[in-house]
């Protein structure tokens, strides 16, 4: 009995360790063949895209899967989805008679790449579409004889999403992400989240977190977003939930908070709805009233100046949809001082600003327009109506190349037509747009209310005055890049209805008389001469010659008799030469607003000078006579390194009283007017350049078409040398050195600048 017992238990034994032999040689085997199988074919038929495992470790209740790909059609050169590792519990058991039941899975290293090609087809949406049928089914992965595909729990670690619309130019990219799964729960966790679109502001956040329980709403919550309106202005510090309405599918409840720029706290508040299906949303945002010294670290290196006592509030309601949407709202700003020096060479304060805004905006046709701007500066109500346009596609942008190498233009941006056959060639304005709309209205109202609502720092000349009458402005601007030619501007500035009644003592009305004129011969450097008759170097006008009267008004202001010190047609042709320079480099100045900038103000290229010679030209064609702002002009102008005045100009150059001055000396005078220090090196020279002469001839040739020669003058012109007058010894060196030394030793002083 005992020897059968042993040798029944020895063949046991024996079968025992062949079965266990045979299940540690084949079982792997047949293991990664059934995965194979029944998990590439199940989830092939799920996702109806090609599933391909580099390799698969099989051991007793778990198994590894490494280099799985899910690729599809349009998933170009990266697949759909790439997985480096994952590692699934299942029933071992139940295994052996061919049924699967898994336990927990863990997934590692996902890359997820969603792409939209230029055709509008995408390599996901069919996807979404299998599932959601799958899921209305009430599909599953779990059965009673086959086993179950659904795992009991899903961790998943090292996740990334790529995503790129080649059509709309947006991108997205979620760095890093996280995610868990069971029965009833899952929670996913993406960081270092990044999305753009062209056209739309730079989104990003340091965390988004979605929670999902069967029965309840999804939810979301996000942690340090960033919104960039501008490159030097962004909503961050984004917080907040995003709630699932659990009556409406698709639809979820925002209420998210933040700053500005990185600063700490929350600013600002949205609260809203969007729908997810509809691709709509309707937000408010709303900026309660703060002051700006909580965005110090912002506003340091911008024109904004003492911002302690600033303050500003907002409320805007947002309608979005697929293709833009429309906004609307009010604002508050308070106390704002600003400094720069294209705004005027001080610190401007106390600008108090308001408005209420409607608009639209288009992200098909780029465009942004403005329905409503209805803004009250310091008490002065005016608004600003219209729209700006980009074009709807990105093309390389060149500069211009200038025609005249005499006259060169500062280049402008422009558009190349994408094939570059030698099409026209669009030029791009400011920030890229294609095209602007712009109106701007001042209602009628009391002229000394528009004057008040200018700060003293503005517009310190423009102080000590009293108006009285009505003042009203419209005007209209259209300006398209691609012909800037066809440029229109119109409308009126109702300024003639108003009236001084009141001003300074150092007001226009003290240059009926003889007065001190003050000009900086370089650079902080100044002297001054008497404009009248003290002044052994003045001029009447009467002794000034006619031929040179007629040549400056060709070429400086034809009208100059006639219109009330403004050239309106021309302010339309400086526009467009500005347009095409790309910046603001030429002026519709006339004789008028030339005089203005010479005896009544400085140098200085800023916004508050120019609205100060616009008010002082004015002033001064409503108080001196024609003849006397023509007296005054010649008298002070610039004609050579520390030659002003035609008195001197005239004897210096040619030796003669201004009276005798011929035709041709006239045009020569008109022609270096513009630069007068840089032309001067002609006289030098004993010589005139080919463009000078040419200018003169042309000139010459303008003075003839409007009748201001006759043809016999004209003619006699033509055949008169320029010739002159200076000491034959000495050398263009010692000349040019002259000059320099009359500039250092002019006689120094100090305007009574305000």
């Amino acid at each position: 009995m005992s020897r059968r017992w042993w040798i029944a238990s020895s063949v046991a034994v024996g079968i025992s360790l062949l079965l266990a032999l045979g299940l540690l040689v084949i079982y792997p085997r047949v293991g990664a063949s059934m995965i194979r199988e029944k998990l590439g074919a199940k989830v092939t038929s799920k996702l109806g895209r090609e599933v391909r495992v580099g390799a698969i470790d099989v051991s007793l209740g778990r198994a590894v899967l490494r280099d799985v790909v899910i690729r599809g059609p349009n998933d170009g050169d990266t697949p759909l989805v790439h997985i480096d590792r994952i590692e699934v519990d299942f029933d071992a058991l139940r295994s052996l008679v061919g049924s699967i039941e898994l336990g927990e899975a863990r997934v590692e290293g996902v890359l997820v790449t969603l792409r939209r090609g230029v055709d509008g087809r995408d390599n996901v949406s069919d996807v979404i579409e299998r599932l959601r049928a799958d899921r209305d089914k009430g599909g599953g992965g779990r059965g009673k004889a086959g086993g179950s595909l659904m795992p009991t729990s899903i961790a998943v670690t090292r996740g990334k999403l790529l995503a790129d619309d080649a059509i709309t130019g947006a991108t997205g990219l979620v760095g890093d992400g996280e995610a868990r799964w069971k029965p009833g729960e899952l929670v996913a966790q993406a960081r270092n989240v990044t999305a753009t679109t062209i056209g739309a502001p730079k989104a990003a956040a340091a965390k988004i977190e979605i929670r999902k329980r069967t029965g309840e709403p999804p939810s979301v919550a996000i942690e340090g977003g960033e919104v960039a309106l501008w490159p030097k202005l962004a909503l961050s510090g984004i917080s907040g939930q995003v709630l699932a309405n659990p009556d409406q599918p698709g639809e979820y409840a925002l209420d998210l908070a933040g700053g500005y720029g990185g600063v700490p706290g929350n600013l600002w508040t949205a609260k809203g709805a969007l729908d997810t299906r509809a691709l709509t949303a309707s937000i408010d945002l709303e900026a309660a009233k703060f002051q700006l010294d909580r965005l110090a670290p912002i506003l340091e290196r911008t024109p904004v100046v003492d911002y302690a006592a600033t303050s500003v509030d907002t409320k805007v309601h947002l309608e979005l949809d697929r293709d833009g949407g429309t906004f609307g709202g009010e604002f508050h700003l308070y106390g704002l001082n600003v400094g720069h020096p294209m705004i005027a060479d001080k610190e401007v304060h106390d600008l108090d600003l308001s408005g209420k805004i409607d608009g639209s905006f288009s992200r098909s046709e780029r465009r942004l327009e403005l329905t409503r701007g209805d803004f009250v500066a310091r008490n002065m109500p005016f608004s600003i109506t219209g729209a700006v346009a980009r074009p709807r596609k990105i093309v390389e942008t060149v500069p211009v190349v200038p025609a005249v190498p005499a006259t060169p233009a500062t280049p402008a941006t422009v558009q190349r037509t994408e094939t570059d056959t030698g099409d026209p060639i669009a030029r791009l304005g400011p920030g890229g747009i294609q095209s602007l709309k712009l109106r701007l209205v001042i209602p009628p109202i009391d002229c000394q209310r528009v004057l008040a609502a200018i700060p003293a720092d503005m517009a310190p000349y423009m102080m000590g005055y009293k108006l009285r009458g009505v003042f009203d402005t419209d005007v209209r601007l259209d300006v398209d890049w691609a012909d800037l030619d066809a440029t229109k501007l119109g409308g009126h500035v109702g300024i003639k209805h108003c009236k001084v009644v009141d001003q300074p003592a150092d007001s226009p009305k003290r240059l009926k008389e003889e007065f001190e004129h003050y000009v900086e011969v370089e650079k902080g450097q100044w002297m001054s001469f008497v404009v009248g008759p003290t002044n052994e170097d003045f001029v009447p006008l009467q002794d000034i010659s006619p031929y040179l009267i007629k040549s400056i008004m060709s070429t400086e202001d034809s009208a100059f008799y006639s219109h009330r010190g403004f050239i309106t047609s021309e302010f339309r042709t400086a526009l467009i030469k500005d347009f095409k320079a790309g910046k603001f480099k030429y002026g519709a100045s006339s004789i008028t607003m030339q005089m203005v900038k010479n005896v009544l103000l400085y140098r200085e290229k800023t916004l508050a000078r120019k609205l100060q010679e616009l008010y002082l030209t004015w002033h001064v064609e409503n108080t001196l006579t024609k003849d006397r702002i023509l007296e005054i002009y010649f008298n002070v102008i610039e004609y050579g390194p520390a030659l002003y005045g035609i008195g001197p100009a005239s004897r210096h150059f040619f030796g003669k009283a201004p009276k005798d001055l011929n035709a041709v000396e006239a045009a020569f005078f008109s022609s270096i007017l513009p630069a007068p220090k840089e032309r001067y090196k002609q006289y030098c020279a004993g010589t005139l350049t080919k463009w000078t002469s040419s200018k003169i001839n042309r000139i010459l040739a303008i003075m003839l078409k409007r009748q201001r020669l006759t043809q016999s003058e004209y003619d006699q012109a033509l055949a008169t040398p320029l010739l002159f007058v200076k000491d034959g010894s000495e050398t263009e060196e010692e000349c040019m050195k002259r000059v320099k030394k009359a500039i250092k030793n002019a006689r120094p002083t100090s305007p009574p600048k305000r």
